[in-house]
């Protein structure tokens, strides 16, 4: 399914970062566009290629990878050849299944913004600890050995993160074959990322109906138990919306 997407990445030094969700490892991109078959038409040995000359350049093992999120369309030819050289080039030596999913199930193939929607994905698994389940997903297709073997696992439901490595496969219409490797930056809470101190919270609610504020409102309370236990203090403000606001949701506790 065709979709639409407006995404930004936005990228720095680490040294200028305020704030690192990722960090960018290394980055590859080949191209098979010239073949008999076509264009449109995907090549193994140029798939396969791009990803045993990438990690052979940038020095990380696949049997550190975590998770890989492919360009996977859902295509009778496409999958397969995608699946078989991530099989071939990455799987040969792990000791454990290689999870791999698609954004695509989730958000459609949003054709040349998708590269940035699988970042995004990644990005939020990082951050987040939980990969996106692929939905949709039931069984594999017959040519799909490596999962069917058990060397290549579809992630199905919200799957654990713990760190580490994550790559990134995307493919081109004219036959760009790109793929990036993504580090998570995984820092330490204290207090499990609670404030230290004993100071009042302000919780600002808006909705677009004051039905949906008094929802919101009341989901809130729920927690207002578990975080005075933290020694936290909820304080409600109310908004009156003025017309020079660039906001446009009216309604305000």
């Amino acid at each position: 399914m065709r979709s639409d997407t407006v995404a930004v990445i936005y990228l720095q030094k680490i040294k200028n970062a305020r704030r690192v969700y990722a960090t960018c490892i290394y980055g590859k991109v080949n191209c098979d566009g010239f073949k008999k078959e076509g264009i449109t038409f995907p090549s193994i040995e140029m798939q396969k290629q791009l990803l045993k000359d990438f990690y052979e350049q940038c020095k990380v093992s696949p049997n550190e990878l975590s998770y890989v999120e492919a360009h996977s369309t859902g295509t009778a030819v496409g999958d397969p050849v995608e699946v078989m050289a991530i099989d071939q080039a990455l799987c040969s030596k792990r000791n454990s299944p290689l999870m791999i999913g698609s954004v695509k199930s989730n958000l459609g193939h949003s054709e040349a913004a998708s590269g940035f929607c699988q970042i995004a994905k990644v990005i939020l698994a990082m951050e987040t600890g939980i990969i996106t389940p692929t939905i949709n997903y039931k069984r594999p297709r017959k040519q799909l050995t490596a999962i069917i073997e058990g060397r290549i696992k579809v992630v199905t439901e919200p799957t654990q993160f713990d760190g580490g490595y994550i790559s990134v496969n995307s493919f081109g219409f004219g036959g760009s074959n790109s793929h990036i490797l993504l580090q998570s930056n995984l820092k330490n809470k204290i207090n499990n990322g609670a404030p230290s101190d004993d100071l009042p919270r302000l919780v600002v609610v808006s909705g677009r109906t004051k039905e949906g504020v008094k929802i919101i409102l009341n989901d809130v309370s729920k927690y207002c138990i578990v975080f005075y236990y933290f020694k936290y203090n909820f304080i409600y403000i109310i908004f009156y919306y003025h017309k020079s606001s660039k906001v446009s949701i009216q309604n305000r506790p």
